[in-house]
């Protein structure tokens, strides 16, 4: 090995074991942060921590409508459903991996990447309880 590979490798271990000592340090100031601020988020963590919180709540509410939904189908239907909805999920992360594009490497981009993901969900359940109502009028 040459001398230039030896230093990069040692460097490498150097910054490894460094993010290893420093990584419970890290956690422990993880947790003693106070809670997201969701009533006027002002800064880009509790935007992040909120809009996660907006997207996990959506994602409750999405499968509750399509388990509903699911019950009210017949069986070819719940196929054509389960494929829809396979669909739909592979267009909104690649709908949402081009709308955080525009902010790819910056502090817009997670926060940009939860919000669309939060938006189209409850979009998604929005049309999903439009059917649902149409089947429970049948």
């Amino acid at each position: 090995m040459k001398l230039p590979d030896c230093r990069s490798l040692l460097f490498q271990v150097g910054l490894l074991l460094l993010g290893v000592g420093i990584a419970p340090i890290w956690a422990q100031n993880i947790s003693q942060l106070p809670p997201p601020n969701c009533t006027d988020p002002q800064t880009t963590r509790d935007m992040i921590e909120c809009g996660e919180r907006t997207y996990k709540q959506a994602s409750k509410k999405l499968s509750l409508v399509y388990k509903q939904l699911q019950e009210k189908m017949n069986p070819n239907q719940k196929k054509r459903l389960a494929a829809s909805h396979q669909t739909w999920l592979k267009y909104r992360d690649t709908f949402c991996a081009f709308e955080t594009g525009m902010y790819e490497g910056g502090t817009l981009e997670p926060l940009t990447r939860i919000n669309c993901y939060a938006r189209m969900t409850n979009e998604r359940t929005k049309d999903l309880n439009t059917w649902l109502q149409e089947v429970n009028r049948r």
